[in-house]
């Protein structure tokens, strides 16, 4: 009877021990089988990696608004640095480091400086002038970048010749000058035909001008009626590059640079200049 107990209970104990190494190799198998994918995870990991971030628009006015430029606008190499009579240059010395003479008609009379441009605006440069060729009207660049003392040598003959006050409603001191940046063209007709003065605005390139420039991304830098935002008097031949998103927008809302600007830079003054 003890023999028998004896080999019920080897027997019981073997069985067991089958029992549970079977259990093992299957929880095993379980656990290193592939297991299938969580479809509804991956679809919506793809979703989510398939969004962006909506780009924030700097709103100009309340239907008027454009995307922000890389970079610092307050840097003097920007295209959108503003340069007047209370944002001179940081460096009253700057001069861009990508000059060129420009590839289309400039005054011969006028030094190589000042027949220049950027070289990054030249493409735009061509395509303004060759459409007004194709509208009928001849250009030609009457004065480019101007460094400081090209400027000053300029400022001083005016101040000079006419006192300080008169001069400083047409002209810059130097390091105040937008023609330092080397995105302003004094832009003529080739004729001559009211080479810097008012009537440039009434003649048939300047109207053309005035109503197309900012598809090639330069805007009138000194409107009538804006005197006393951009402190300089009517010129309807100087022309700003700000690229032709800004451009557009500008001419959209009727605005000046000189409005925009704290709107761009998000400036606690900017309220008051929409």
């Amino acid at each position: 009877m003890k023999q028998n107990s004896k080999k019920y209970a080897a027997l019981l104990a073997t069985a067991v021990m089958i029992g549970l190494a079977s259990g093992g190799i299957i929880a095993y198998r379980k656990l290193n089988s592939p297991q299938p994918p969580n479809t509804q995870k991956t679809q919506n990991n793809t979703a989510n990696s398939s969004k962006s971030p909506a780009e924030k628009l700097i709103k100009l006015t309340d239907s008027v608004s454009v995307k922000p430029a890389a970079g610092d606008y307050t840097a003097d190499n920007h295209i959108w640095r503003l340069v007047n009579k209370t944002h001179p240059l940081k460096n009253s010395k700057y001069r861009p480091e990508n000059l060129q003479l420009a590839t289309v008609d400039s005054r011969p009379d006028k030094p190589e400086e000042e027949r220049s441009v950027r070289a990054d605006i030249m493409p735009d440069v061509e395509q303004l002038f060759a459409s007004a060729k194709a509208a009928g009207h001849d250009l030609q660049i009457g004065s480019g970048f101007r460094g400081y003392e090209l400027q000053n040598t300029y400022y001083s003959s005016y101040v000079n010749a006419y006192g300080q006050a008169a001069a400083d409603k047409f002209s810059s001191k130097p390091g105040y000058s937008e023609h330092q940046t080397g995105l302003v063209m004094d832009i003529a007709a080739a004729d001559h035909n009211c080479y810097l003065e008012t009537c440039f605005g009434e003649t048939a390139a300047g109207k053309w001008l005035a109503k197309h420039a900012h598809e090639y991304g330069f805007i009138l830098r000194y409107p009538k009626g804006k005197e006393r935002i951009t402190g300089y008097q009517y010129e309807p031949w100087h022309f700003r590059y700000v690229g032709r998103e800004l451009a557009a927008a500008l001419k959209q809302a009727n605005m000046t640079f000189d409005q925009a600007s704290p709107i761009l830079l998000g400036e606690p003054s900017a309220e008051k200049s929409r």
